[in-house]
């Protein structure tokens, strides 16, 4: 069925508006990205001198393998949600983009901090 007659019948009162929209424009399921098996981190800050960034080094020398990640942004989740009552930030939603992220790198730079994370 091509554009102008899917168009014709929802003049007509043949389709609802909600069947139109979905003839028009299909759903396309997405295949997940690659499964994630490993997070791999580093921080620095420069203005808290040189035993922290050292203790930083030492602490995230190992990459973390994605469960203990996801662990932890389940904890995170339960910590917001009893004290801060913040229901902007899907825990769950980040759990699930962690787990198929394969190859993603997250690099930010600022004043105060170098934050570099790799998932792989």
């Amino acid at each position: 069925m091509n554009q102008k007659s899917i168009l014709k019948k929802l003049e007509n009162n043949e389709l609802s508006a909600e069947e139109a929209l979905n003839k028009l424009y299909p759903v396309k399921h997405e295949k997940p990205g690659k499964r994630a098996s490993i997070v791999k981190m580093s921080f620095k800050v420069p203005e808290e001198g040189k035993a922290l960034n050292t203790f930083f080094k030492i602490l995230f020398a190992i990459p973390l393998p994605i469960i203990f990640a996801r662990l932890g942004l389940r904890f995170a989740g339960r910590l917001a949600n009893r004290f801060a009552k913040n229901e902007d930030i899907d825990f769950k939603e980040i759990s699930k983009l962690l787990k198929y992220s394969k190859d993603t790198r997250i690099s930010v730079e600022s004043d105060d901090a170098v934050i570099d994370i790799k998932i792989m």
